[in-house]
């Protein structure tokens, strides 16, 4: 039941993307001004992909945002669960940090540490380390999901 209020809730905040007002999670990060003629500190996220982050339910990727295929982990145990994985974003990191500090606590996170490189999120039994990187000339965003049951 968690997980259909979960998609449920997900897919209204989807739908009302698609709607004429102007949100973080629907607007590509582009030189072109926001609709509402506020520069919002010149972030504009991309759209959302309609895929999410390898191992969770519910938290979007960006379209800008590919699998980094040679990096990943996943472990389920009765004690709980533990997942990584990393994509390469084409479009700046502190605009993905932007975009996912403004759309996971809609989504039921709480940030509780945010620093140069990492931002900390926690939701009841789990926890969220998003890691923001360049490795060989790319930009590297890293997820790490933990929880236990």
């Amino acid at each position: 039941m968690k997980k259909f209020l979960t998609l449920l809730s997900l897919s209204f905040l989807l739908f009302s993307c698609a709607t004429k007002t102007p949100s973080v999670i629907n607007q590509v990060a582009t030189n072109q001004p926001p609709a509402n003629g506020h520069d919002d500190n010149a972030i504009m996220a991309e759209k959302v992909s309609e895929d999410f982050v390898q191992g969770s339910e519910d938290i979007p990727l960006l379209l800008a945002m590919e699998k980094m295929f040679d990096e990943g982990l996943g472990f389920d145990s009765p004690a709980g669960s533990i997942m990584s994985s990393s994509y390469e974003s084409k479009i700046g990191l502190e605009k993905v940090r932007s975009f996912y500090t403004k759309t996971l606590p809609q989504m039921g996170w709480k940030l509780v540490k945010k620093d140069a490189k990492k931002s900390m999120f926690k939701r009841d039994n789990e926890k969220l380390e998003i890691e923001f990187c360049v490795q060989n000339n790319k930009n590297v965003v890293k997820f790490f999901i933990s929880s236990a049951l």
